[in-house]
């Protein structure tokens, strides 16, 4: 299961660029869903798309002000601590729950057999 996360389809209805759509996805994989708490490093971010830390605050900066639903994709303080409030509405409302994650994991895999037709690995 190394480099899967579950993705909020409404996240394709909006407009950003691909590079902070990349972020985002690489925060969205980085999350905690047993706790349902975001783990954001930006120096890791950094390191792994190979740009400076502006780049990756001024990515952090425009996502925050980016919502859906009216709940924001990032919010941060200060960029010291981070909260993904839109992905973890997404993940509470296919049944992740904080510590209770077992509903989620099996809605996702009902959700996947009737979509694939069974190919769930």
């Amino acid at each position: 299961m190394r480099q899967f996360y579950l993705s909020d389809p409404e996240l394709f209805n909006i407009k950003i660029s691909s590079f902070d759509f990349m972020v985002y996805e690489y925060f969205c994989r980085n999350y905690d869903l047993k706790r349902l708490r975001a783990y954001v490093r930006m120096i890791d971010a950094a390191d792994r798309f190979k740009v400076p830390m502006n780049k990756i605050q001024d990515s952090l900066d425009r996502l925050s002000r980016t919502s859906i639903n009216f709940k924001p994709l990032i919010t941060h303080n200060d960029f010291r601590y981070f909260e993904m409030p839109r992905y973890r509405e997404f993940l509470e409302g296919i049944q992740f729950r904080k510590h209770h994650s077992s509903r989620g994991w099996t809605n996702v895999k009902k959700k996947v057999q009737k979509d694939l037709n069974g190919a769930y690995e």
